[in-house]
């Protein structure tokens, strides 16, 4: 059906009419913004439910009040906080979302201040921020590296505030690893951005830790997207020129100016705003021909964006042999549907903006299950989650606005699609695991497309 020039407000169903036969569609509404307006604080609100470090009413009591100590167990740090990665309760280094969460708030301020505010009149989004930044900026170690992933493994399986007794120093405290998660590069970024959006309250704590981890990141030769971000708010957080001077180093030395990706854009945009300079329109030719590629892997009947050509579009990004740890694909289309707003506002494309909405609908259901991928939003939802929350009495494990994994391969060699609809307790976590990255994704999405004026 076309239904192009229907524009009526209001909940509608579809009558479909053939010979003797009717059917009616699912109830939907024709209305401005919906998608924001339905979605966006479910989508942030999750990150609350997944707080670790504290007591959350109705989910769990206070919980790794001893995190953490160092591989060895000899040295204790205060590192409680912060998020539980998934399903999990390990918090590894929640660095990259705080950046991902701060950069879609940054974009649209006003509108998600608008969806709730706190009693002091500041965004509850910006408050979620704030606590998962606190916990990143804590990661920071001394010389400016940062402490290594937080995880106890997989082996617990109960409520989250019996996995140690929440004591420090005595000797069932989580280790933080080395193997994963001590490059600061996201840490740096992350706290810096918190300190531009302060706009100078109490800010010197945010400014001191995101300039003494860049220094360590220069010193180490680390000199890329992440430096050069941070470079830009540490200028704009203090005005000292050293970091103006950084700033137009790092950017001769990357690929920002060619590298047609999501992050570049949006770190160009931000030089071009701080220094009065005009580096993001060089962009345009790399981003427009990126998006003609990814229009034709998403050429198929969900318009769903897929990991391969049109005559071997690979769906899932299934392997041909040898398989091994996998997830669906809930960032990978989410991150695409980012990227295909950004293209959209350099050049109002209807084929770009019909491409972020496939990558929507088949999140919130259109998919061949028929059920939305993100907790709490539309008629159909996930029988139960890969969740411990559900040993925490959780019914299902569900967290409102949790967007899981996500559709995946079945097998090796087999591209058929795989959810688990089996509703025990705990399905398969390949699809059916929540996971901060998924909900960083969404939200940046939703951000860029409220940027194109056509929600």
């Amino acid at each position: 059906g076309e239904f192009s020039d229907c524009n009526a407000i209001g909940e509608m169903r579809i009558k479909a009419s053939l010979d003797d036969l009717t059917e009616f569609s699912w109830p939907f509404k024709i209305g401005d913004d919906l998608l924001w307006q339905e979605t966006a604080r479910l989508a942030y609100r999750f990150f609350y439910y997944q707080r670790c470090g504290m007591a959350i009413p109705g989910w769990h009591d206070a919980c790794h009040l001893d995190d953490a100590v160092t591989p060895d167990g000899k040295t204790q740090y205060e590192l409680w906080g912060g998020w539980h990665d998934a399903g999990d309760y390990n918090t590894y280094h929640n660095a990259p979302y705080v950046y991902g969460l701060a950069v879609a708030y940054a974009q649209q301020r006003d509108a998600f201040d608008r969806l709730l505010l706190d009693e002091e009149g500041r965004g509850e989004f910006f408050d979620e921020i704030l606590w998962g930044g606190d916990h990143t900026r804590r990661m920071i170690m001394a010389d400016g590296s940062a402490f290594g992933a937080i995880t106890s493994g997989y082996g617990f399986w109960g409520p989250p505030e019996l996995e140690t007794d929440n004591l420090p120093n005595t000797g069932d405290e989580r280790r933080g690893t080395r193997e994963s998660g001590d490059i600061p590069d996201t840490h740096q970024a992350a706290v810096a951005r918190i300190a531009v959006l302060l706009s100078g309250q109490d800010t010197e704590k945010w400014i001191e830790a995101a300039a003494r981890s860049l220094e360590y990141a220069l010193k180490e030769n680390r000199r890329g997207l992440w430096q050069l971000s941070t470079a830009i708010d540490l200028f704009s957080a203090t005005g000292d020129t050293k970091y103006k001077d950084t700033a137009a180093s790092l950017l001769e030395e990357t690929k920002a100016t060619t590298d047609a990706s999501a992050m570049s854009i949006e770190v160009l945009r931000r030089y071009d705003t701080s220094f009065d300079t005009h580096h993001a329109a060089a962009l345009r030719d790399a981003v427009l021909a990126r998006a003609e590629t990814m229009l034709a892997n998403a050429a198929n009947p969900f318009g769903v964006y897929t990991f391969g050509p049109p005559e071997n579009p690979n769906f899932f990004n299934t392997p041909a042999d040898k398989g091994g740890w996998h997830v669906g694909t809930s960032s990978h289309l989410l991150e695409a549907a980012t990227f295909m707003a950004l293209a959209y506002q350099y050049e109002p494309d209807p084929r770009f903006l019909r491409f972020v909405y496939d990558q929507f609908n088949w999140t919130l259901g259109l998919n061949p299950y028929n059920v939305s991928l993100m907790e709490g939003v539309g008629s159909a939802n996930l029988p139960s989650y890969h969740h411990r929350y559900v040993f925490a009495g959780i019914p299902r494990g569900a967290v409102p606005g949790g967007v899981v994994n996500g559709v995946t391969w079945r097998n090796v060699g087999d591209d058929r699609p795989f959810v688990d609809m089996s509703g025990v307790d705990i399905p398969a976590f390949e699809p059916n695991e929540v996971w901060l990255p998924h909900n960083t994704a969404y939200l940046n999405a939703i951000t860029q497309l409220l940027g194109t004026g056509r929600q």
